[in-house]
């Protein structure tokens, strides 16, 4: 089920926020409240697609009973052992399902086992492996079955992100399971949830064209000119970037409706000013996952500087296959594994460049890692590598370059053509100057956090202004308008 699709806005979300806001305030009903959502997080798991529930509910059972015994046995060979044997079965289920069949292609094999890949496993895969880990650090305690769960199902963040860790959601259930929903919660998760469905419908759907038009003739062996080859990666630079931003708004928001803050996912990333920097604000609670369990436990650079960019290239390349069993997203991870390298190489090496000190001067980082990433999405979306290099080769000018007929010349230049700009035809020539309001916007405007000066902090967090409020119904209308006017899409991280 969609966030953006009409069954959500106008049947299960508001039966489920009904039905908890009964049980919770009303009734006083803590643990039948959190007990409804559960089943309603089933419901929303399962609408389309009931034959992948067995796999979620034994998924959460068998984690939460080796869970038991991590506790129990703590400090044990046992318990050790029991950890290891819990993420051996996690990522065994994950690779048979999302990896078999790519790695029988890598050895040519004969049979492959056609398995439907199950919504969401990537995330609710490392959130249980999280837990186990955390659980034998002495880092969390075994919450009740109810609890773990809800943890794990709870529909806002089950299918794609944030990823929540034990110790970010048990203790809220725990402390607000006697007190009310607060009002500052409901306002900012309502406008929170209208900028991100506004976002999704209007900025990530509306540029989708745009970017399928291009990638599609790429893919049938359409050779782009410099200038197609540029509003295409931007396209879907833009795309995406609406796409998850709205999606972490979203999630976010819901969360908030029924009283619970899940981390923020994402953080204005375009206006990094380093890869580095890119990843702190991209996919934020992936990173962090990537960083402590899979970097740190592999030595982080404690043992050189060498060492320590072998790690980033083997994170950033495993960062890459999770989100999908292809060469080009092993190759997009690697790409950005080299460049971070690169980055932590630079500051070893003492020729850091100095924090720009003012924001006119943070503009040529900040143009260089746009311009990089934009590039490095072209292996993101295409569904080859000879795809992709041929769609970058053409950014590069390695395919030459296309200038308008007006500039005609008699010459007979082999890496220059004067058939136009856009030779191919292939382009939505009204959705460029929507490419250009988005670029601009995602540089200067202010996030959906700021507008609402929100604070992670709870007991900082206040009410949106009346004003604010105002201009987000607003957005709220327009977008649940938009559901009965055009086809929905599923966001691009439902995939992974």
């Amino acid at each position: 089920m969609l966030f953006n699709e009409q069954a959500f806005l106008f049947y299960f979300l508001p039966i489920c926020l009904s039905g908890f806001w009964i049980l919770r305030s009303k009734l006083r009903c803590a643990n039948i409240s959190y007990f409804w959502c559960l089943l309603c997080s089933f419901f929303f798991y399962g609408f389309h697609g009931w034959y992948h529930l067995p796999l979620l509910t034994c998924s959460i059972l068998t984690n939460y009973f080796l869970g038991v015994i991590i506790e129990k046995k703590k400090d044990s060979r046992l318990c050790l052992l029991i950890m290891w044997l819990g993420i051996a079965v996690n990522l065994g289920v994950l690779g048979v399902f999302k990896y078999a069949d790519f790695f029988l292609g890598v050895v040519k094999a004969e049979f492959f086992f056609g398995l439907a890949l199950p919504l969401a496993i990537s995330f609710f895969t490392f959130q249980q492996v999280a837990y186990l880990v955390d659980l034998r650090r002495g880092e969390i305690s075994s919450p009740s079955l109810l609890s773990y769960a809800f943890f794990i199902s709870f529909f806002p963040q089950l299918i794609a992100g944030p990823i929540v860790r034990c110790q970010q959601l048990i203790p809220q259930i725990k402390e607000k399971a006697t007190l009310g929903l607060r009002r500052e919660d409901f306002w900012c998760g309502l406008c929170l949830f209208a900028m991100g469905l506004f976002k999704k419908t209007y900025f990530a759907d509306g540029v989708r064209p745009l970017a399928e038009g291009i990638f599609d003739a790429a893919h049938e062996g359409t050779i782009l000119s410099f200038t197609e080859a540029w509003i295409g990666g931007l396209s879907f630079g833009m795309q995406i970037y609406f796409d998850f931003s709205a999606y972490s708004d979203m999630a976010i928001g819901l969360g908030l409706l029924f009283g619970l803050s899940l981390p923020v996912n994402f953080n204005s990333p375009y206006k990094a000013t380093s890869l580095i920097d890119f990843w702190r604000r991209w996919h934020i609670t992936l990173s962090e996952f990537l960083r402590d369990y899979l970097y740190k436990p592999l030595g982080g650079n404690r043992s050189g500087v060498s060492r320590g960019i072998i790690n980033v290239l083997l994170v950033m390349a495993l960062g890459g296959l999770w989100h999908g069993a292809a060469w080009t997203f092993v190759v997009w991870g690697v790409f950005h594994g080299i460049l971070i390298g690169f980055n932590h190489l630079l500051r070893a090496t003492g020729n850091k460049v100095p924090s720009p000190k003012s924001r006119f001067l943070a503009w040529p980082s900040r143009l260089t890692v746009f311009l990089v990433v934009t590039i490095s999405w072209i292996y993101f979306r295409c569904q080859d590598l000879p795809t992709a290099w041929e769609m970058i080769s053409s950014m590069i000018g390695m395919n030459g370059f296309d200038l308008p007929r007006s500039f005609g010349l008699d010459a007979n230049l082999s890496y220059v053509r004067f058939e136009g700009l856009l030779p191919n035809r292939i382009t939505e020539l009204h959705l460029v100057p929507v490419l250009g309001f988005l670029i601009l916007f995602v540089w200067f405007a202010p996030n959906s956090f700021n507008l609402l000066n929100y604070n992670s902090d709870e007991s900082k967090r206040t009410q949106p202004s009346l004003l604010v409020v105002f201009i987000c119904g607003i957005l709220l209308f327009f977008g649940i308008k938009a559901s009965f006017e055009q086809i929905t899409h599923e966001f691009i991280y439902f995939r992974f």
